[in-house]
């Protein structure tokens, strides 16, 4: 995945549109994506920990968050919450134009209650459902249970239903931490994989207080996130920041010194959708003192299209669609895509080259865009045809199963 810069066109616009007691911070999306963002606050709203201004902390955020173009923000570490404390103020700052929800208490202790949260912009995210998810499980989290919103998200008027969901895994390099995070990410991996079964895609993004490849443990343990690494049907958006050594914490004023722990994944029928992924740097120099004065981490981001394929934007849009495979080629588990006007029974078939078929489904399913997980472990490498017949149509795309 390469990391492209966005187009400075947008910063004109930015600096139209920035208050007048805030600096102008570059944009970073546009119009015509879903631009997200995971961004870890630094204790957003208490004195006694750095930074310890509030007031200009709040303006630096308030700041970023209407001049970015980001639709949909992921926070970690809000902590002051109270009627008149800068969550509230943040929100009031932001105006009717943004949208909030708030995620549980995790303690009683003021101090420490780092709370999770989303911001989105209603013109492009509208809401179903938000909620805390793996409660059960939230102290391998930290006390902190991630937070999921089933939005409907419209970009160009072309609508999708997607699922993100924030967290904020347990920080430390000691065995219980890392321990806590291996089982943060089992537990989250076991919650998306059962979306993913019922055709649904999902966006994780947030403070995953670790590395994707290796570990901040030490050299020798792996990455608790080499479930969702290493399983086709998720991709790591984020991974070529670590790769390419783009510190997203950062332990100096100019972030050449830190690690790559801010991350965002998202599963695999959703891989035709990324245009790209990057750290939001350029908060270095736009917003004084950053690291000091606002957080000492830099948001990272990713950007999507909702038009980005053929199949998408030829006639069969609006009625039926039967998309790219993704991915393809595939070792383990691929996805099957298909999209649906109306609701209509459906009849999905997997044939290898010599015409037998391999894999079958049969169901009713409602209007709006399907993925099915084909577990490819039984099939031999080759080319694979995927067969789609709903609403008397009958559609066929090509999948290969890799070495």
């Amino acid at each position: 995945m390469q990391i492209v810069r966005f187009a400075t066109l947008a910063v004109l616009w930015a600096a139209a549109a920035a208050p007048a007691f805030a600096q102008t911070v570059p944009a970073r999306g546009t119009d015509g994506t879903f631009d997200v963002a995971t961004w870890n606050l630094k204790f957003f709203g208490e004195p006694t920990m750095a930074p310890s201004n509030d007031a200009v902390q709040l303006q630096n955020v308030v700041a970023v968050m209407q001049q970015s173009g980001i639709d949909l923000w992921a926070l970690q570490e809000v902590v002051d919450t109270s009627a008149d404390g800068e969550w509230n103020a943040l929100r009031q700052e932001l105006g009717s134009g943004f949208g909030a929800f708030l995620g549980p208490e995790v303690s009683s202790t003021p101090t420490f209650d780092q709370r999770l949260a989303f911001v989105y912009d209603r013109s492009v995210v509208q809401p179903i459902r938000s909620r805390a998810i793996l409660e059960s499980d939230r102290f391998d989290f930290g006390g902190r249970a991630p937070i999921e919103m089933q939005a409907r998200v419209t970009i160009d008027g072309v609508a999708r239903t997607i699922y993100v969901i924030t967290f904020h895994a347990k920080a430390g390099t000691g065995a219980g931490d890392y321990a806590d995070r291996v089982a943060g990410a089992e537990a989250l991996k076991g919650y998306i994989d059962d979306r993913v079964a019922r055709g649904e895609e999902v966006v994780l993004l947030g403070d995953f207080n670790d590395l994707l490849v290796g570990s901040t443990r030490g050299s020798s343990f792996d990455s608790p996130y080499d479930v969702f690494v290493e399983d086709a049907g998720y991709v790591a958006a984020t991974l070529p920041l670590q790769q390419s050594g783009a510190n997203t914490y950062c332990r100096s004023a100019t972030c050449n010194t830190g690690d790559t722990r801010d991350h965002l994944l998202f599963t695999a029928g959703l891989s035709g959708l990324f245009v790209e992924a990057d750290r939001y740097d350029e908060l270095l120099t736009a917003v004084p003192s950053y690291t000091s004065s606002t957080s000492d981490h830099l948001p990272a981001l990713a950007r999507f299209t909702f038009t980005s394929t053929a199949a998408d934007d030829g006639p069969e849009a609006g009625r039926v669609a039967l998309l790219d495979p993704a991915p393809s080629p595939f070792r383990g588990r691929t996805r099957l895509r298909f999209r649906l006007g109306t609701a209509t029974d459906v009849r999905l078939e997997v044939f290898d080259a010599l015409g037998r078929r391999v894999a079958s489904l049969a169901g009713r399913f409602g209007e709006g865009e399907h993925a099915v997980p084909l577990d490819g472990g039984a099939l031999q490498p080759g080319l694979y045809v995927v067969r789609l017949a709903a609403g008397g149509e009958v559609h066929a795309r090509p999948v290969v199963r890799a070495e």
